[in-house]
């Protein structure tokens, strides 16, 4: 019976002191901000161009405490997330003769944390995308950027990064559809 018992706080102990050392993003759900369009696009991809696959930081004193990753695929995320807003839309051309062909590039993801500070906004997260529409014989690049900011009393890992990151991350591709729909109409 000891044995047992000796197990079960074995186990509780193991599970109590563990952290997660990457942040989880939630599948894309579709926002339904964009109106169904009377436009039609070839969507070619989207591109991983950032400089770093770090995406969250908790700062301590100015000095940097832990980084963290993402557990997912960003570029197949959002690969499936801009599809699905297309879809719902009805501007997505899977027959490739649309003459609008949209590449979009992701060119930064970053979280930040700042630690006992009396600030309140001690969480930002800022997300960085490159439109790049292909029309005819002209190409229009836009840059777009998605800014959070939040007060968190505190974070101990990866998982106190999701919210801000989640809600970035579907803001940023809402507002993309839409300045695409703005561009090329």
């Amino acid at each position: 019976m000891k044995k047992i018992i000796l197990g079960i706080c074995v186990v509780f102990l193991f599970i109590g002191c563990t952290t997660k050392v990457q942040t989880d993003i939630k599948p894309y759900v579709t926002l339904h901000q964009n109106e169904v369009e009377n436009l039609s696009i070839n969507f070619i991809g989207v591109n991983d161009k950032r400089d770093t696959q770090i995406v969250s930081t908790i700062y301590n004193d100015n000095k940097i405490e832990n980084q963290y990753s993402l557990s997912s695929n960003v570029q197949k995320w959002y690969q499936e997330a801009f599809k699905r807003e297309f879809e719902n839309a009805k501007m997505l051309n899977n027959k490739n003769v649309s003459g609008i062909d949209v590449i979009v590039n992701i060119t930064k993801i970053s979280a930040k944390y700042t630690k006992y500070s009396l600030d309140s906004k001690n969480m930002s997260a800022n997300i960085k995308i490159e439109l790049v529409i292909k029309k005819d014989d002209k190409t229009i690049t836009s840059q777009i950027e998605t800014n959070q900011t939040l007060y968190k009393p505190m974070i101990l890992d990866a998982e106190g990064f999701e919210s801000i990151l989640n809600e970035g991350m579907r803001d940023s591709v809402s507002k993309t559809v839409a300045i695409l729909i703005e561009k090329i109409k």
